[in-house]
């Protein structure tokens, strides 16, 4: 109900028609970029001592992440991360005064998934990771869950490899690359049984939380 008079008095067009995909499309990258740098130098902030006990400590409470734990977190991360969202449209509509509201569906709704695919666990045969190698697939994230280091970028691998912030996590893949050893067969009933409790699992928790 209050969501168009917001985009109105921030200055979202909402008039008809519909934005071109031509013209959604270069917005909506740039949107990525810039919510991508404020999530990479954010997401090192809340792992600063303080910080990462008092709030993001939460959203790792799992080591092997499913997609539904994207939201687990604190409510000020999820505050701070979502204003990240926000940034990229709030900064063109400041300077173009050309951003209208079905490019923010199309932004949330790309963004949405492209967090729940960094948090899946599994390598996506589709992922934008296999035509655009700067893309950060579950890979890159599954290891900051892991080791609680380095990948702190959501959708890009530039940031950390700017900043060095992945040498520990290019370390790790050489070694599997590397490593001689066969890989264990996988049960996948039991691998998908597993699956289903750790995301019942999550569920549980927000629910607790």
């Amino acid at each position: 109900m209050l969501f168009l008079p917001i985009a109105n008095f921030v200055g979202f067009n909402t008039s008809v028609p519909f934005p071109s995909f031509s013209s959604m499309i270069p917005q909506i990258l740039c949107f990525f970029v810039i919510e991508d740098f404020y999530h990479y130098w954010m997401h090192r902030l809340f792992h600063w001592g303080p910080l990462y006990k008092a709030i993001h400590k939460v959203h790792h409470e799992f080591t092997a992440p499913s997609g539904i734990a994207t939201e687990y977190a604190h409510p000020l991360e999820t505050l701070v991360f979502v204003f990240g969202v926000m940034l990229g449209p709030l900064l063109f509509c400041y300077c173009f005064g050309n951003v209208h509201v079905i490019s923010m569906f199309f932004w949330i709704t790309f963004k949405l998934c492209q967090s729940v695919e960094a948090h899946s666990g599994y390598d996506i045969p589709f992922s934008i990771s296999y035509f655009f190698p700067l893309w950060a697939n579950s890979d890159h994230h599954d290891y900051h869950h892991m080791a609680f280091v380095n990948n702190f970028a959501s959708s890009f691998i530039i940031w950390d490899r700017l900043f060095g912030t992945d040498t520990k996590y290019q370390n790790y893949r050489n070694k599997r690359l590397h490593s001689k050893k066969e890989l264990p067969e996988v049960d996948l009933i039991e691998a998908f049984n597993l699956k289903i409790k750790k995301i019942i699992k999550t569920i549980e928790n927000i629910s607790k939380f």
